[in-house]
């Protein structure tokens, strides 16, 4: 036979109190020329405890009005309502009160919701003296439910509810009234008062009974917990008994064996030890059991005696049961739960407190304190000192082997933070969390992360441990650009993070290694800096235009062929049309004009009036909307030359009858009512322009050139001040200017041909 004693039953500590406390009123030596001693009611739901403490001398009332002016009372474990009390002292009474302290806990709780004003409802059995009890501070006007179904029927106003329970309340019986009334009570407080020994008993029962074969309840039928004890095992299985006495036992051996079958045992509060023991050495000593040694396997110390007894110092295992927000409870094999202040937890990252109660985790606690009070026996456990020992053991193994540790970072000091692992503290310094520089700490306030120790001191009186992020980030950095460097190639792209910005580009992280967007291949547009397109930080994606595996420099683009705004500007603009335009910038030597967004024409000072002008500004303003033919355009080149003359010529006031237009509008009535324009030059005129044309050209071919230039700039990742200056010197060096000669050429091939043409007419 295989037997199961729950770790929960017997005795509950409100009970036993009650019970020491009547022993010793009813010693000889206490009684000696003193009132005799009354017990309003049977102290405790237990018979066998009764009668012995009738047989000390103590005598049994049902009601106080029985009781002689004058005489001790005892106050049983269930308490009584406050009117009773108020009677018996207005008879000189002695009381002794023995109300369990989670009794008078839940008195109080009716008693001050009662003086705001409150209604109460009572989840408990109306006739319970305890429930008696607790309806007499509400002056007996609480609603009392003792089942769901009850609270499904109930009909509530809009006033103040609070939900009280009886402490040996069933506790699933009382989660499903809570949440019926959440849905009709708009305004209900609820407070969880069933004993939290109740619950426990009450979860073990659950848990024995769904794994034997055999159940037995040893309590009083006229015990509240018992029954609801005995209720849930039947749930569980079909074969369980009330044991109210040892003789029972022997009863139902005689019906059946019980040899080979696995038998559990749970006792309810009021239930006392010995008679737990009587029970199970009945059990023993008629299962047929042969020999001393058989005996010894199954005896009554196997399952109270063995059960660890706590003592401060003691480092004992535990199995979490629930948590809140400020305390762990745990289940060591005691009567009373012990208790972890939840913090302790945090330290611990990968723990998860909902996973280990569901899996029954059974973790190790040492025993901090354990005290008795008015509210019972308090377990003061933790956690964090099993663990300190256990993880300094691992952070000298990390250190040793150099492999990365997970550490929550907890708090931040002035040069740095402090991480946690495993209860043991971890200073990290600010230049050891990134790869660049940090600013702003509180950034890493609760987070996680992956370390490497690089300081572990344990000869000091305090325990002094280092580490940094940053050390791992180069280990893994360097990884991740040796596999960059094996698979790079032209024309890839990557994902890459803008670390910083100089007045000529943007370094990007591609993953381990740095390259450089130069500032011309950011936009297609002119910008005058990085920071105009991005910021550092900013998630781009980018392609290798370049790359030196030697030098370890890469060139990477952002600007797509594709969003190029003189993409195809042949086709779109061919020689000989009308195009319409917006002077954006004007130099010495001519303007540039709009005449697309993003593509800019230029018409050079020659093109404008019919006159030679001493600057563009003469005649024309930034923002003057303008018509003008296209002379020339090269998609290669990405130049577009125009002539404002050629279609309505805007020469300085006074000059001819011809005035330059002020509005839109009038640009474009000339352009659709004139069939021909007309235009004279002088020889003088023509000669001048054609001398002063070579060098307005040349300029103007220098200042586009040098906007449109960009050179590939070598890249390395900009480890230090003094390397970032060698970046910037490459770049700038590989910066050239286009050869000016060429360009001026080009630029003034229709301006020479019209001269010419216009000579020779004149001639």
């Amino acid at each position: 036979m295989n037997i199961i004693l729950a770790r929960t039953s017997g005795f509950c500590f409100g009970v036993k109190h009650a019970v020491d406390t009547a022993y010793q009123l009813s010693e000889p030596g206490q009684q000696a020329d003193q009132p005799p001693i009354y017990m309003l009611g049977e102290l405790i739901h237990n018979r066998q405890i009764v009668e012995e403490l009738k047989e000390r001398g103590l005598l049994l009332a049902e009601r106080e009005d029985d009781i002689p002016a004058g005489s001790r009372v005892l106050i049983r474990a269930h308490g009584v309502p406050p009117a009773t009390i108020c009677n018996l002292e207005s008879r000189d009474c002695q009381i002794t009160d023995c109300t369990c302290p989670f009794v008078t806990k839940i008195h109080r709780i009716v008693r001050q919701a009662w003086q705001q004003g409150k209604q109460i409802i009572i989840a408990g059995t109306p006739t319970h003296p305890e429930v008696v009890g607790i309806n007499g501070e509400c002056e007996n006007s609480a609603l009392i439910l003792d089942a769901t179904a009850q609270a499904e029927k109930m009909n509530f106003n809009t006033e103040n509810w609070i939900l009280v329970a009886q402490t040996t309340f069933s506790f699933n019986e009382y989660k499903k009234i809570r949440q019926v009334l959440k849905k009709k009570i708009a305004k209900l407080e609820i407070f969880d008062t069933i004993c939290s020994t109740t619950e426990n008993r009450q979860k073990e029962a659950y848990e024995i009974a769904d794994q034997v074969d055999t159940m037995l309840v040893i309590g009083s039928s006229r015990s509240s917990n018992t029954i609801k004890l005995l209720e849930i095992c039947q749930s569980r299985c079909g074969d369980t008994h009330l044991i109210e006495q040892p003789d029972q036992v022997r009863a139902l051996l005689r019906e059946r064996s019980l040899k080979g079958r696995t038998v559990g045992i749970t006792a309810g509060a009021s239930t006392p030890e010995r008679v737990i023991r009587e029970v199970i050495q009945t059990m023993t000593e008629n299962d047929g059991l042969q020999n001393q040694q058989e005996q010894a396997d199954v005896s009554f110390s196997d399952f109270i005696d063995n059960i660890p007894h706590l003592k401060r110092g003691a480092i004992v295992k535990g199995t979490i049961i629930r948590y809140d927000d400020d305390t762990v409870y745990v289940d060591v094999r005691d009567k009373t739960e012990g208790r972890i202040p939840r913090h302790e937890f945090d330290g611990d990252p990968d723990f998860d407190l909902d996973r280990a109660i569901e899996d029954r985790v059974e973790i190790d606690v040492y025993v901090r304190n354990i005290r008795n009070s008015d509210m019972g026996k308090e377990i003061s456990l933790s956690k964090a000192r099993v663990d300190f020992g256990k993880y300094k053991a691992l952070i000298e193994e990390a250190y040793n082997e150099k492999t990365p540790i997970t550490v929550k970072i907890v708090n931040v000091v002035k040069d740095g933070v402090i991480a946690t692992y495993g209860g043991v503290d971890i200073y990290v310094h600010r230049t050891q969390l990134e790869m660049g520089i940090v600013d702003d700490l509180e950034h890493y306030r609760e987070q996680t992360m992956d370390i490497l120790v690089t300081q572990y001191d344990p000869d000091r009186r305090r325990l002094r441990v280092s580490g940094s992020r940053r050390a791992l980030l180069s280990i893994e950095r360097k990884a991740k650009a040796e596999e960059l460097w094996k698979t790079i190639e032209i024309g890839k792209e990557y994902d890459g993070v803008v670390r910083s910005l100089t007045d000529f580009g943007a370094f990007v992280d591609i993953g381990g290694v740095y390259g450089l967007v130069h500032i011309s291949e950011l936009s297609w547009n002119r910008i005058r800096h990085p920071s105009e397109v991005v910021n550092v930080g900013d998630e781009i994606h980018v392609f290798v235009k370049d790359f030196d595996a030697e030098r370890k420099r890469i060139s990477l683009g952002y600007r797509r062929p594709e969003n190029d705004p003189y993409r195809d500007v042949e086709s779109r603009f061919p020689v000989g049309s009308i195009v319409h335009g917006i002077v954006v910038r004007m130099f010495p030597f001519g303007a540039f004009v709009e005449i697309a967004p993003g593509v800019d024409a230029l018409c050079h000072i020659s093109q404008i009036a019919n006159v030679r002008l001493a600057k563009p500004n003469d005649v024309l303003a930034e923002g003057m909307e303008i018509y003008a033919r296209v002379l020339e355009v090269s998609n290669e080149a990405r130049r577009i030359s125009i002539s404002i003359k050629e279609v309505e010529p805007i020469n300085p006031p006074g000059y001819g009858d011809s005035v330059a237009p002020t509005t839109y509008q009038d640009t474009f009535d000339q352009v659709v009512t004139s069939d021909v324009i007309e235009t004279t030059v002088s020889d003088e005129d023509a000669a001048a322009d054609a001398a002063a044309e070579p060098a307005e050209a040349a300029e103007a071919t220098e200042v586009a050139e040098t906007e449109d230039a960009a050179a590939e700039a070598d890249v390395v990742e900009p480890a230090d001040a003094a390397e970032t200056e060698n970046v910037v010197a490459d770049a700038v060096e590989s910066t050239e200017v286009a050869d000016n000669e060429s360009d001026v050429a080009a630029a003034d091939v229709a301006v020479a041909d019209k001269a010419e043409a216009e000579e020779e007419e004149a001639n």
